[in-house]
C-alpha cells in the first residue's frame, strides 16, 4: 500500500484510516494480534471499567445478525446485541495492551486502552492505569448504548455538554502525553455540542457514533428478539453518522479530528465518512459478520477506489461536509414533487 492511505490524528500518523472498533474480537491478545496482522492501523481494545457489575453482563451477553428488513439471518447485514466489558483486571490488561502496543508502534500502528464510563472517579484512575502502562492513545466511550438497560451505575452515558467538558478536562489532566478520544452516543441530537465540549476539555479527537438501542419484535414467538432491548447498527445508519460527522465539523472547526464509527462495511463507506468529515474510521461488525479478513477487505477497496481516482485519502477529509448546505440555499424548481407521486395525484 501507498502513501495515499495515510492519515493523521493530531500528531499521530496512521498508515490508513481502517481502526478495529473496541468489541468483542479484540477481547484477547490474540484478537489484537490478527487485527492489526489483518492490516488495521490500530486497534481499540475492548472496553473495562472500574464496575463488577459492567463485566459481570459479558456473561449475559447474546448476539443475532438481522437482514435489510430486521429479521435475524444467518448472514446477516446488521449486528444486534447486549454485551458486557472485558474480564479483566485494568491494571493487567492495560500492561498486556501496552507491551502489543510498543510492538505495534514498529510498524507504524497502535493499540489503545477503551474504557466505558460509569463515574469520573474512575475514568480518572482507569487513566492514570493507562499512562503508566504506556500506553499511546486512550479512549473515553461516554456513549455506550446499553446504559440505559444495563443494571443501574454500571454504565453511564453523558449527554449534556457542560458535563462532559469538565469530564474530559479531568481525564485528560490523569492522561497526559496520550493521545485522548472521546467516543460519542448515537441517542442524541446534541452530538455537535457534545463534539465540541470534548475539544474544550482537551480531547485530541471525538469519535461517533455510538450505535442505537433497539427492540425487535419476533413473528414466530411473538416476543423481542434476544428476550431484552439491544445495541443495534448497520450500513443503514452510515448516512445518519456522515450528517452528524457534518455538522460536528462545521461546530468544531476543520483542525479538529473526527472519527467515525457504526454503518463502514466497505472502502467506499471508509471513503464516505471521509468526505463528511472523519479524518479516521472505527469498525468491528464488520469483523463479527466474516472475520479479521472483512479489514483486509475494507483496505484493499478503499486503496483501490483512491487509486482509480487519483487522490490521496486525505483529500477526501471533510469536502463533502464543506459542501453541504441548507435547504434554503438550494434551486428553487416549482412543481418538482409531482415527479414522485403517482399519476392519479395530479389527474
Amino acid at each position: 500500500m501507498s502513501d495515499r492511505l495515510a492519515t493523521s490524528i493530531g500528531d499521530m500518523r496512521l498508515r490508513n484510516p481502517v481502526i478495529c472498533a473496541s468489541g468483542e474480537p479484540v477481547m484477547t491478545e490474540a484478537g489484537i494480534r490478527a487485527a492489526l496482522h489483518a492490516g488495521a492501523a490500530g486497534v481499540i481494545a475492548k472496553s473495562v471499567n472500574e464496575r463488577a457489575e459492567a463485566a459481570a453482563q459479558l456473561d449475559r451477553a447474546d448476539y443475532v445478525e438481522l437482514d435489510a428488513a430486521g429479521v435475524p439471518a444467518a448472514h446477516g447485514v446488521s449486528l444486534f446485541n447486549r454485551s458486557g466489558l472485558a474480564q479483566r483486571d485494568a491494571a493487567e490488561w492495560f500492561t498486556a495492551l501496552a507491551a502489543i502496543d510498543r510492538e505495534a508502534a514498529d510498524d507504524g500502528r497502535f493499540v489503545a486502552a477503551s474504557i466505558v464510563l460509569a463515574g469520573v472517579d474512575g475514568a480518572e484512575m482507569l487513566g492514570r492505569i493507562a499512562r503508566r502502562a504506556g500506553l499511546r492513545v486512550f479512549e473515553l466511550n461516554v456513549g455506550a448504548p446499553h446504559a440505559s438497560e444495563a443494571t443501574p451505575g454500571a454504565i453511564v452515558q453523558e449527554t449534556d455538554p457542560a458535563r462532559l467538558a469538565e469530564l474530559v478536562a479531568r481525564v485528560r489532566a490523569t492522561t497526559e502525553g496520550m493521545q485522548l478520544w472521546v467516543k460519542l452516543t448515537g441517542l442524541s441530537s446534541n452530538l455537535p455540542a457534545l463534539a465540541v465540549a470534548a475539544r474544550q476539555g482537551g480531547a485530541d479527537a471525538a469519535c461517533m457514533m455510538g450505535r442505537f438501542m433497539a427492540m425487535v419484535p419476533d413473528l414466530d414467538t411473538f416476543g423481542p428478539v434476544l428476550g431484552t432491548s439491544a445495541a443495534y447498527g448497520g450500513g443503514w445508519a452510515l448516512p445518519i453518522v456522515c450528517r452528524f460527522l457534518a455538522l460536528s465539523r462545521r461546530a468544531v472547526g476543520a483542525g479538529f479530528p473526527l472519527l467515525g464509527t457504526n454503518g463502514v462495511r466497505s472502502g467506499g463507506d471508509v471513503a464516505r465518512m471521509a468526505l463528511a468529515g472523519a479524518s479516521a474510521t472505527e469498525l468491528c461488525s464488520v469483523v463479527m459478520h466474516e472475520g479479521f479478513g472483512g479489514l483486509t477487505r475494507v483496505i484493499a477497496e478503499l486503496d483501490a477506489l483512491l487509486t482509480a481516482r487519483g487522490v490521496r485519502f486525505t483529500e477526501l477529509v471533510g469536502r463533502a461536509a464543506d459542501a453541504l448546505h441548507g435547504y434554503g440555499e438550494q434551486a428553487v424548481v416549482p412543481g418538482r414533487w409531482r415527479d414522485f407521486v403517482p399519476p392519479e395525484t395530479i389527474a
